[in-house]
């Protein structure tokens, strides 16, 4: 069990090919035969977009599913089908649609404002959920990726107001940024007014035995009445049963109304009812509202949390035969909201004996979701570089896969060598002067501070964020081998919250049922390290997200800049250093300076943390994306002089280098060289969103930034 536990599934639904490489091996974990397809079935349909009136991806995932089935489709988008005829007739339905958002504004600076449509917005932290997580955009010509903006942690002391201290998140205070600088561009990539928006979908199988996905309960009813359609194609059917895949549930309840008008009359209607909800997960129950399903051992009788979003109808309800059925959940109306396998198992066998079919659960064969995102002919070495070194976990004080990485990324000259820290550090070149370069490999996380009883990870950060970011999204806790896949789980009065930030520890759940069985997976109190899964996605021609830019975009800069670096030409002594510990207070670069007490300059290489975003006053950190490398002339620890600033500015200037400078919060790895009396001058790319899923970037920025350390690295001082 534990090496099950220890390959457990992550997929994200629109990453670039490559970030699947190190999850094809957990596949393999899952068991075989029904239970292996029934997963991928799970994962995959889990990963569309169905946002209430325009569920036509999920209902093409389901006919592409299940090819030879004669599916018809009304006005409203319903998709059903017909088994058998006769008496009895009996109704199987299960909705299509799922909460999300419209695009509702187009501003002139290229962000767009969202507004929810129908029901389904459960909570008062559900928007919050958003906050600070990639969104996927279902435009008529495809998907557009963007983010859903966060104001960066390092303005948290500075602001007026603390992010902190206010009520949850609105929807209204939401902003989505897909890359671009203007309206005229947005227009360009065909995103429209009232386009939908949901998440961009990540899926997580713990412990191959849970499920978790936004919206999962409803979609794993979809996937087993699939499954119950791909087995009575091949059976007979006594009377006539139809089988149907409703639409608008959320905004009208029209859709299944519509099917009992055209399709029907029905003896027996028996529908899933998403808003019946238990938290009793796994323990072989359905769920029912009504009485003739609560007679029936294997179901809880529950009240809904919701009635559902309806008009005025042309059917008298309470004359008709309904039965409801739902799934347990935990975690519900997030975007971990998780299953049972065996409770989807439970409900297509519960289904099957409806119908009157032996139990085969023959489930469809799993078609994989992919989706073609644009292609880019520019910045390919930036791209590659960055994405390659995000792709790699490091949590300060855990920077070994980053360091190994690094250290392999090196020119056959270089000869480097790893401090008792675990900097590296790289000389080369000649001369009297000598200049160090230092980005610093760390990047903000979670440890496992203690194990609860119950196996739960109770965590404590390692670096500054906005912790309610990372409430109730797809964790990855690092331990030897394959990471364990887990939750952050939400606070446990999620839905009745009224304060924006959590009060309390953030907890984990992995599959674990006790203390033993969790440190027999490795985990280790005070040094397993915890994040949540990551990759970089390209949002435009120019610019990209991922977790961690800060600072891997700067560990890049250097590797890259030893392409273009002759050693046995420098006239200069020149030290590179990928520092560790940088994030929980510069530790890395403190112990690396007192082997370098005599050097002339220090350069660190880091985020600028700018105020080119949609939240903060320009007055403050106002260095543009686009707009070039950046000098940080005043951060919180350091002020650079007159004459430093001009010097590099001349640099820049004598070789056409863009740049430009400012003022931001933060320090850098230079802080510890000022003690030594050595000054330090910053120098980075403008980014936004800092310490947050979705730290955004400007390949251009980066472009000068690489081309700046090379002049400065080729100047005889």
């Amino acid at each position: 069990m534990d090496q099950i536990r220890s390959t457990t599934l992550f997929l994200f639904s629109r990453f670039p090919s490559w970030i699947f490489i190190f999850l094809l091996i957990p596949l393999c974990a899952f068991s075989q035969g029904r239970d292996l397809e029934l997963i991928q079935n799970l994962v995959e349909y889990s990963k569309t977009s169905a946002v209430t009136g325009r569920e036509q991806e999920a209902s093409a995932y389901l006919q592409s599913l299940l090819p030879k089935v004669p599916f018809k489709t009304d006005k409203l988008g319903n998709l059903y089908v017909v088994f058998g005829s006769g008496s009895p007739r009996k109704l199987i339905a299960a909705p299509l649609d799922e909460p999300g958002y419209v695009v509702s504004e187009i501003r002139e600076g290229g962000y767009l404002r969202v507004t929810p449509v129908g029901g389904g917005h459960e909570g008062n932290l559900y928007h919050q959920f958003l906050e600070g997580h990639e969104i996927v955009i279902q435009t008529k010509d495809g998907p557009v990726i963007g983010v859903s903006t966060v104001p960066s942690s390092h303005y948290e002391g500075l602001r007026q107001i603390r992010e902190s201290s206010k009520d949850p998140f609105a929807w209204q205070e939401a902003f989505i940024d897909i890359g671009e600088s203007g309206s005229q561009a947005v227009a360009k990539r065909n995103v429209k007014y009232l386009d939908p928006v949901t998440y961009n979908k990540k899926v997580s199988v713990i412990n191959n035995q849970w499920i978790a996905a936004p919206s999962v309960k409803s979609k794993a009813a979809a996937v087993a009445l699939a499954t119950v359609i791909n087995n009575i194609a091949e059976a007979r059917v006594k009377g006539t049963t139809v089988m149907a895949f409703t639409t608008l549930e959320l905004i009208n309840g029209k859709g299944l109304e519509a099917i009992i008008n055209q399709v029907g009359p029905f003896d027996e209607i028996h529908k899933f009812n998403r808003f019946l909800d238990s938290d009793q997960v796994g323990m072989a129950t359905l769920l029912s509202s009504n009485t003739p399903y609560g007679k029936d051992k294997k179901f809880v009788n529950v009240e809904p949390t919701s009635r559902g979003r309806t008009s005025s109808s042309t059917l008298d309800i309470n004359s008709l035969k309904v039965y409801e059925v739902g799934l347990p959940s935990r975690y519900a109306a997030t975007p971990v909201e998780m299953v049972a396998i065996n409770d989807v198992e439970n409900l297509i066998d519960h289904w099957m004996q409806v119908i009157g079919v032996s139990n085969k659960q023959k489930m469809p064969k799993a078609n994989p979701t992919s989706v073609k995102l644009p292609s880019y002919d520019t910045f390919i070495e930036e791209h590659a570089a960055v994405s390659a070194l995000v792709s790699k976990y490091g949590v300060s004080e855990d920077e070994k896969q980053v360091r190994e990485f690094i250290l392999s990324q090196l020119p056959s000259w270089a000869k480097p060598t790893v401090d008792g820290k675990g900097n590296i550090i790289l000389n080369f070149g000649q001369g009297q002067d000598q200049l160090v370069f230092v980005a610093h490999m760390d990047e903000t996380g979670y440890f496992v501070e203690s194990i609860q009883d119950d196996g739960r990870l109770v965590l404590k950060s390692r670096g500054g964020m906005l912790p309610w970011i990372w409430e109730a999204q797809p964790a990855l806790i690092h331990v030897s081998g394959d990471p364990i896949q887990g939750i952050f789980e939400p606070r446990q009065n999620y839905k009745e919250a009224k304060e924006r930030t959590l009060s309390s520890s953030l907890i984990i759940f992995a599959g674990f049922n006790s203390i033993s069985e969790a440190l027999g997976a490795g985990i280790k109190p005070g040094k397993t390290t915890v994040t949540m899964p990551k990759g970089m996605i390209r949002l435009s021609e120019n610019r990209a997200t991922a977790r961690g830019f800060d600072d891997r975009v700067g560990c890049a800069a250097l590797l890259l800049s030893l392409k273009e670096l002759n050693p046995g030409q420098l006239k200069q002594k020149i030290t590179f250093i990928w520092a560790v510990e940088e994030e929980i207070g510069l530790k890395g670069s403190t112990f690396a300076s007192k082997n370098l007490t005599q050097i002339k300059t220090v350069y660190p290489i880091d985020t600028f943390v700018s105020s080119d975003d949609p939240y903060d006053a320009e007055r403050f950190a106002n260095c543009p994306l686009g707009n070039g490398a950046v000098i940080r002339v005043l951060e919180s620890i350091n002020f650079v002089s007159r004459e430093n600033l001009n010097q590099v500015q001349n640099i820049a200037n004598t070789n056409n280098i863009k740049t430009q400078y400012g003022l931001t919060a933060g320090g850098t790895d230079g802080q510890a060289f000022l003690g030594y009396g050595i000054p330090s001058i910053p120098l980075s790319w403008p980014g936004r969103y800092s310490h947050s899923p979705v730290e955004l970037m400007d390949y251009r920025d980066m472009h000068n930034l690489v081309l700046l350390i090379n002049a400065i690295v080729n100047k005889a001082e």
